[in-house]
């Protein structure tokens, strides 16, 4: 059994940028022959297949997680689809446009989750309606049999909670501060019940008074970088759905990752 299954939801247009990533990976993970990508194919159309040829190196499973929703429910029934399957010690979810950054990002994460701690991954921004300082689904690696254990489902219920004195504890945010329950809101929600805690990376971007951190950003570039004591360790485009691969935002976040890293293929 692989130690890490990672679970990569795919969805239009997704297939380039999956590509991105497993290189991505290649280039920066300690040892492949222990990692098993998952591929939510979340439409019939997504051409997983295509993404199977072009990545001999990994072992593949492609999981079929079809549904008619779209948006952030689509996207929920994938990732339960993707967490399902999973049996290995260790599981991820990662978008598919996410890019790796800090060579042995696995080892150096796994070796985190230690105590309470059973899952760690992507920061969120402060002035976001998101929960903050707990991990969010862009790239969270967690230990598979914890989230199992308390039943966590990624289907959102797309209401906006206002907080109260307990669940703004859970939740990492003030008294009176309004959420919008999303996709993972049930991670930070059961786990910490649970006797469970997370570890969040910082986001940095251009966008925000986070910039002064920036060690990859550049100036120009739209996304962020999530960063641990102060390492890049991965970066997240967005809106793949809407942004072809060769779009010019896309082109200069990629070249970025391929600078960074050091002749990562571009994944087409």
């Amino acid at each position: 059994m692989k130690k890490i299954q990672i679970g990569v939801p795919c969805g239009y247009n997704s297939e380039l940028y999956v590509n991105f990533l497993l290189n991505s990976i290649k280039k920066t993970a300690s040892n492949i022959d222990e990692i098993e990508i998952l591929l939510g194919q979340s439409k019939p159309e997504v051409d997983v297949d295509f993404v199977v040829k072009s990545n001999p190196e990994f072992d593949i499973v492609a999981v079929q997680a079809f549904s008619k929703d779209t948006g952030s429910t689509g996207h929920g029934k994938c990732i339960n689809s993707l967490l399902d399957y999973m049996s290995s010690e260790y599981g991820a979810i990662v978008d598919c446009d996410v890019a790796f950054l800090e060579k042995n990002w696995d080892i150096k994460l796994v070796e985190k989750l230690q105590n309470k701690n059973v899952v760690i991954g992507a920061g969120t921004a402060k002035n976001h309606h998101h929960y903050y300082n707990f991990p969010f689904t862009i790239m969270s690696l967690f230990k598979t049999k914890a989230l199992k254990d308390v039943g966590i489902s990624f289907m959102p219920k797309l209401v906006d909670l206002v907080l109260t004195e307990e669940s703004a504890k859970i939740f990492g945010r003030n008294v009176g501060d309004k959420i919008h329950l999303d996709t993972a809101w049930e991670m930070p929600f059961k786990l910490k019940t649970n006797g469970y805690d997370g570890i969040a990376l910082q986001l940095v971007t251009p966008r925000d008074e986070s910039r002064d951190n920036i060690r990859f950003m550049t100036s120009d570039m739209r996304g962020e970088e999530q960063q641990l004591d102060g390492v890049p360790f991965f970066t997240h485009c967005g809106r793949s759905q809407t942004r072809p691969f060769d779009h010019p935002i896309v082109v200069t976040w990629r070249n970025r990752v391929m600078e960074w890293i050091g002749g990562v293929e571009d994944g087409a």
